[in-house]
């Protein structure tokens, strides 16, 4: 299970890859505590997301430039005012400067991820397609999940607003998980559904993470034997690639922590172009555009509307 609690999914914790992490526990056999997988997929991302920006912004101030203070784009104002008339002028304008950010927007939030190469490209791959999955089956979009659980604050206000529930179960666990209080997570972990094989791996596995991070022994051949038990089919594979997230998490912080990517990454039938796009770039547009792009666009509109339309009203 990664939802929120493990690792963020690799797509929500770009956006709060500054979150505080659970600490490791004092004498515990794994020092690799709850967020330092996705901490980890956050620093291999990072340099190529600043990369992004910093070009993204100085083309689009660059084209802003020259085309504020090229005589052609001069021309075209007057042409498109002289035609359409200035207030139909103004709002199309607007409606322009609405797509170009929009499109600025989608260059951040789409081409880091696909400028990965090698291992880097698909461990973030594998990792994406986890968490999207996850979150998407109990919240119905990733992106959802930055805005409850997003950082461990955040995870303690929904802990302390939203009552327990047995369809939120998964959701409240990994919170728990999120801000260490390790009891009350081992008591959401036991109450999952074990009525299918997969369901059984899912609570089976919830088990094993809470031992892992109060420092008990992490028995990975139970795990893999409930795996063994699943038919084949995507649930075998969430299963296989949820253990290699785990896998993962715990090999940090010098271990090979993307050999077990790696090693479930022939599961997965999509390209990696694919499911970075559709996994973490859509959701981090999704993100972005909620709290940028709707704001700027409103701005646009509310300015178009104050220069065009309420002058007259007062008038």
């Amino acid at each position: 299970m990664t939802l929120v609690g493990r690792s963020a999914s690799s797509t929500i914790a770009t956006v709060v890859s500054t979150a505080e992490i659970t600490p490791p526990v004092e004498g515990g056999t794994n020092p690799a505590p709850i967020g330092w997988l996705g901490r980890a997929l956050v620093e291999v991302l990072a340099p190529l997301q600043t990369a992004v920006v910093l070009v993204t912004l100085v083309v689009t101030f660059g084209l802003l430039y020259v085309s504020l203070t090229a005589d052609t784009f001069i021309d075209v104002v007057s042409e498109v005012g002289r035609r359409v008339g200035p207030t139909a002028g103004i709002w199309a304008f607007a409606l322009l400067a609405a797509a170009f950010f929009s499109l600025a927007v989608a260059v951040v939030a789409f081409v880091p991820p696909l400028l990965l190469r090698g291992a880097d490209r698909d461990a973030m791959a594998v990792h994406s397609w986890l968490g999207a999955r996850e979150v998407r089956r109990v919240l119905g979009r990733p992106s959802r999940a930055a805005g409850l659980m997003g950082t461990p604050d955040a995870a303690r206000r929904w802990l302390a607003e939203t009552p327990p529930s047995d369809e939120l179960r998964p959701i409240r666990f990994e919170a728990l998980l999120l801000v260490g209080r390790f009891d009350e997570a081992r008591t959401e972990a036991e109450a999952l559904p074990d009525a299918t094989p997969f369901e059984s791996y899912r609570r089976s596995e919830a088990i094993a993470i809470v031992d892992d991070q109060v420092g008990l022994p992490f028995d990975e051949a139970a795990l893999r034997a409930v795996i063994a038990a699943i038919p084949p089919g995507i649930d075998r594979t969430e299963a296989s690639v949820s253990l290699a997230v785990t896998l993962a998490r715990r090999a940090l912080p010098d271990g090979d922590w993307r050999r077990p990517l790696l090693d479930v990454r022939g599961l997965l039938t999509e390209s990696d172009a694919f499911l970075l796009t559709r996994d973490f770039g859509l959701t981090i547009f999704d993100i972005l555009a909620r709290r940028v792009v709707l704001p700027f666009i409103v701005l646009l509109f509310v300015l178009a509307f104050a220069i065009t339309v309420l002058p007259a009203l007062l008038g």
